[in-house]
């Protein structure tokens, strides 16, 4: 099971938020993931043409992500670390 599967259960497990709140954490989620796998195209490519490409995929996924981040500051969403993953303990530095 992958990260993206995990939070998702995880998310839709937790019955505290609504289900468009429920929805537009996974879309987070994805854009997350998303951004994350234009990261590593460009690690990758070589060609100067896929370059360009890599770099204009990677800021279309950065802009989507930081809209939805801005989207739950606006909407006023507090998600907490516990909530997400309840049965993981964090340790205090």
């Amino acid at each position: 099971m992958n990260k993206y599967n995990i939070a998702k259960y995880l998310i839709m497990k937790n019955s505290k938020y609504t289900l468009q709140q429920k929805k537009l954490l996974n879309d987070i989620e994805k854009a997350r993931e998303e951004l994350e796998r234009c990261r590593i195209y460009f690690d990758f490519v070589k060609d100067p043409h896929l370059v360009d490409y890599a770099i204009y995929m990677e800021e279309a996924a950065k802009s989507k992500y930081m809209y939805l981040l801005n989207k739950v500051k606006k909407d006023g969403l507090k998600v907490k670390y516990e909530d997400v993953f309840p049965n993981l303990n964090r340790k205090s530095s």
